[in-house]
């Protein structure tokens, strides 16, 4: 019953699960210097913000053993572990139909990013009405590159995982192929024939293209023992919701990735849609291979910007919700239910803070996370207490 990434369970330093730290949001935090952080705080580990890795050495499968005994080196002179390699820059890419916004994920010395540079010093410009306008040249690099990354991912992964004995997941995002999130409120409501021609379902065609352009991950996933994992969030083609979970995981399992394509749970993208994560991790446990501990603040009464923001970034402060310090008292998730409930389902494995929050310090934040997550986080009973009532 429930994930196993360990074969014996392995307890944190001061809690039931290992708990370890996003790098991602720290990425203006020299590496040397957080991973220091990390060993001094009480973290158990991290979890790899591919981006910021040398992926090109795990192009070949030599490659990536080697570049993962360097990282794990590095880990065990910490005292740390690697559990996950984040993968949602280059899933976006992928899985997106190609636009500057996810262009903006790529290096600036890559093929798609040099392409577009050069098409707009020729003195091209996009269309008015599409402002993020790429030429199709550019977005076929684009698919390319996101593909190649993810590979190596894959490969690092596996690696990671033999040398620390655990089983090493990929938490990313997919997107929303055929610009099915801009159809997530039915008006105007969805054709299906027009003057007697038929009309394609776009969230059955987001479907079928994820399948397509994820194909090569997800077939080397299955080679390596490596698990997909979808953060589902808005903006994805699950997008947060139970309904749409479903729809995402019961497709990939028809088309043969059942046990490769599963879900990283993160409730914070749940809880202002008012979807109850713990209904999640009851009915996707198979599923999730890894988790994530986010907070979020979500407004009660009325606010000036909605539960969809307004058009105002994300932060600010008139948006109907926010991601905060997870178990801070502005939190709208509990911690200790998150945490029962994976226990519950026997999920094993740990669990990795995802601090975001643009009203406190980052390391102090962090911090705060890691010690309210050891305070939510205890071991499961393995009794009925009542049964000891007796004389």
């Amino acid at each position: 019953m429930g994930f196993h990434q360990t074969k014996q369970h392995r307890n944190g330093k001061g809690s039931f699960h290992q708990i370890g730290l996003v790098r991602g949001q720290f990425g203006n935090v020299p590496f040397d210097q957080w991973v220091a952080f990390l060993q001094k705080s009480g973290f158990d580990g991290w979890e790899e913000a591919s981006w910021e890795l040398d992926l090109r050495r795990c192009d070949t499968d030599e490659g990536a053993a080697a570049y993962a005994k360097e990282r794990v080196d590095l880990a065990k002179k910490h005292g740390l572990e690697i559990f996950t390699v984040a993968t949602h820059l280059q899933g976006q890419i992928l899985g997106d139909e190609p636009s500057a916004k996810t262009l903006n994920f790529m290096g600036s010395q890559t093929k798609s990013r040099l392409a577009y540079k050069a098409w707009r010093d020729k003195g091209n410009k996009p269309p008015r009405t599409n402002p993020y306008f790429v030429p199709d040249e550019v977005g076929a690099l684009m698919q390319e590159e996101a593909t190649k990354d993810l590979q190596a991912c894959v490969r690092l992964a596996g690696h990671l995982g033999k040398l620390q004995d655990r089983k090493v997941a990929l938490p990313g995002f997919v997107g929303s192929p055929a610009h099915c999130w801009s159809h997530w409120f039915l008006f105007p409501p969805l054709p299906t024939s027009l003057d007697g021609h038929a009309i394609a379902d776009v969230r059955d065609v987001s479907l079928e293209l994820l399948a397509e352009r994820f194909a090569p991950v997800w077939d080397l996933c299955k080679k390596y023992g490596v698990t997909f994992d979808l953060e589902c969030h808005p903006s994805e083609r699950a997008m947060g919701d139970l309904e749409s979970a479903g729809d995402y995981i019961n497709f990939m399992c028809k088309k043969g990735y059942e046990g490769v394509v599963g879900f990283n749970l993160d409730g914070s993208h749940m809880e202002w849609q008012n979807v109850s994560v713990v209904q999640f991790i009851r009915e996707y446990h198979h599923y999730i291979h890894c988790a994530h501990v986010k907070g979020v603040w979500v407004a009660r009464e009325h606010c000036r910007a909605g539960r969809l923001g307004g058009h105002r970034p994300m932060g600010h402060w008139a948006n109907g919700w926010n991601f905060v310090t997870a178990g801070s008292g502005r939190d709208a998730n509990s911690l200790e239910d998150i945490f029962i409930e994976l226990n519950r389902v026997g999920f094993d494995g740990a669990v990795s803070i995802e601090w975001e929050d643009n009203d406190a310090e980052q390391h102090a934040g962090a911090q705060a996370a890691l010690a309210r997550a050891r305070a939510a986080d205890l071991p499961p009973s393995g009794m009925r207490h009542d049964d000891m009532l007796k004389g």
